[in-house]
């Protein structure tokens, strides 16, 4: 398995409304809308887990960040970011040390075509929500 192959997942759409429209008609579309809102925000934050994880060589909390990105990225419909986290899991719980550089790499173009297509398509927060700290 190619955990860190940049082509893991380029066949699956970088983000499928079907998901999120699916939450919208279960939830509502404020719920719907908070819930995508929240996951895009989030994005930084679970990839800096992630790294912290790999960094310090502890696969426990690295998996765990791994996971917590993959569930929400399925939940948003995010297929191919989904698709990396579950092959880099599967790497790690098959013993493999994934190389930082290349996860970072693969990682981060993964969020960027999310966050460029959730613009796309209007899903990304508004900026004045009086949570910006520095």
């Amino acid at each position: 398995m190619a955990e860190e192959d940049p082509d893991s997942g380029q066949d699956l759409p970088v983000l499928d409304d079907g998901t999120l429209q699916d939450l919208t008609e279960e939830a509502g579309e404020e719920v719907a809308q908070k819930f995508m809102e929240e996951y895009l925000v989030m994005l930084p934050v679970r990839a800096a887990r992630i790294f912290k994880g790999l960094t310090r060589g502890d696969t426990d909390t690295t998996l765990e960040a791994i996971i917590s990105l993959r569930a929400s990225s399925g939940m948003a419909g995010a297929q191919r970011l989904e698709a990396y986290c579950r092959s880099l899991e599967s790497a790690l719980k098959h013993g493999h040390n994934p190389d930082m550089t290349a996860v970072k790499a693969v990682l981060f173009a993964n969020i960027r075509q999310v966050v460029r297509e959730a613009s796309r398509r209007g899903h990304l927060p508004p900026k004045s929500h009086g949570t910006s700290g520095p």
